[in-house]
């Protein structure tokens, strides 16, 4: 994919979360744009960084609530939080070994990767939720 487009987030009906998703959207965007304008450096590094970590809040916070609901599918959901967080680790890892991806290549995957799990995986809870 040569840009990377994200449609707006949509509404799960849960404010924090949805909040938090607007966040990641946000950061992943910006991080996205600004190495398209230059090449990446330890500023753009501490941005995908970031993604992570603000991922690693949102799963708990989403985790959690989905705990206190009793969503019957919180043990896949959260399977598929812990896949995409390893994904994050690896390519983190990879960072400093020579011939690495370029960090706009990685940007890109790590907001499809968000994309897709908040447009199958959220979109099913929020639907569950909504039936409720």
């Amino acid at each position: 994919m040569d840009e990377f487009q994200w449609d707006s987030p949509e509404h799960v009906g849960v404010a924090r979360l949805d909040e938090q998703h607007r966040e990641l959207h946000r950061l992943v965007t910006d991080l996205i744009r600004g190495l398209e304008s230059h090449p990446g450096g330890p500023e753009d590094e501490a941005q995908f960084i970031k993604v992570f970590e603000v991922s690693v809040d949102h799963f708990k916070t989403e985790e959690d609530y989905l705990q206190g609901q009793e969503y019957p599918d919180l043990i896949p959901h959260r399977l598929e939080h812990e896949l995409l967080l390893d994904w994050f680790l690896d390519q983190m890892v990879q960072r400093d070994v020579p011939k690495a991806r370029p960090l706009i290549l990685l940007a890109r995957e790590a907001g499809e990767i968000i994309q897709r799990h908040h447009e199958t995986v959220d979109r099913a809870y929020a639907m569950w939720l909504k039936d409720r």
